[in-house]
């Protein structure tokens, strides 16, 4: 071995030692300046080229903690009653079990007795709903038919999720969310066990729901909608769908005549809930979201820092 490989083997292993004895041996910085005849700065030197030469890496174990700062900043840039974003990590489903935990926490601790909780369908409203540990007693109600595709993450499991922690009353929707005409829709709408449902619709207190994107698309409504009902909705400039309901840019429905063939909570309907919460990741949603917070649909998200930092991006 050559004096110049020695020279930077025992400059690494001098390092390692600084390191360990500050990071794991909790020693500071002046105790092993003493300890090993070296001046403090010389100890502050060596644990910073520990780092840069990667002796030490440091980890953050923050999966699905409130990332405060962000939280604030989001909320400021929508004008929300509340954000909440966690700090998400892993494949997509590690994610939504994150911000769906929070979610659950932050539910459990703030709906109140004898509520009237509103809710949707989602992958990620799923997550929330199985992670609830305890709910106050609360009437439940579905606020969208079904659509096909996956039951796991269908409407009535949220409410058969939510309902085991609440033990108050039940009204889901069994019906499809779109029908071929609008007379089908009003004949549904008509149905006795349908009917009680939308006629609690004006007495939702909290609405739970999911946000859908168009560009670039996640939305389980766009994957499902017929082929007409897709182009049509694209032509007008559909760029979000929420609680069934299809959005254009400046916020407003896409088609009346569409909404008028759906079985769900109205855009007027909607716009008057006390208190909506949205719950949703990624940084594909956030022009969906900036356009549904613009015009008041929602009060509240719960997300994560990809979404949160997306949304906050134009701002940089």
């Amino acid at each position: 071995m050559s004096d110049a490989t020695k020279s930077v083997d025992q400059d690494r292993a001098l390092m390692a030692a600084v390191a360990r004895a500050h990071y794991l041996e909790d020693r500071s910085r002046v105790d092993i300046s003493d300890a090993l005849g070296i001046s403090r700065f010389k100890v502050a030197r060596l644990l910073s080229r520990a780092k840069e030469e990667g002796i030490v890496t440091i980890e953050i174990h923050d999966w699905g903690l409130p990332d405060v700062e962000l939280s604030q900043r989001l909320q400021d840039k929508l004008g929300l009653e509340r954000c909440l974003v966690v700090r998400s990590h892993g494949d997509d489903d590690d994610v939504r079990r994150q911000i769906g935990a929070a979610a659950a926490r932050a539910l459990s601790e703030t709906l109140q007795e004898d509520e009237v909780l509103g809710v949707t369908w989602g992958r990620t409203l799923t997550a929330t709903a199985s992670q609830f540990a305890h709910l106050p007693r609360l009437s439940i109600v579905q606020l969208t038919g079904v659509v096909a595709g996956d039951l796991a993450s269908s409407p009535i499991e949220v409410v058969r999720q939510t309902s085991r922690r609440a033990g108050g009353a039940v009204y889901p929707i069994f019906s499809p969310l779109i029908v071929d005409d609008r007379e089908t829709a009003m004949s549904l709408r008509r149905h006795p066990d349908i009917r009680s449902a939308i006629d609690l619709f004006p007495s939702v207190t909290t609405a739970l729901l999911s946000v859908g994107a168009w560009d670039p698309p996640v939305s389980q409504v766009r994957d499902v909608l017929p082929i007409d009902d897709l182009a049509n909705a694209l032509s007008k400039g559909c760029v979000a769908d929420i609680a069934g309901i299809l959005i254009r840019s400046d916020g407003t429905p896409v088609d009346t005549e569409f909404q008028d063939r759906c079985i769900n909570i109205s855009y007027e309907q909607l716009q008057k809930v006390p208190r909506v919460v949205a719950v949703a990741g990624g940084a594909a949603k956030a022009d969906a979201i900036r356009t549904v917070s613009r015009v008041g649909l929602i009060s509240e998200l719960f997300t994560d820092h990809a979404l949160a930092q997306a949304v906050l991006a134009d701002d940089e």
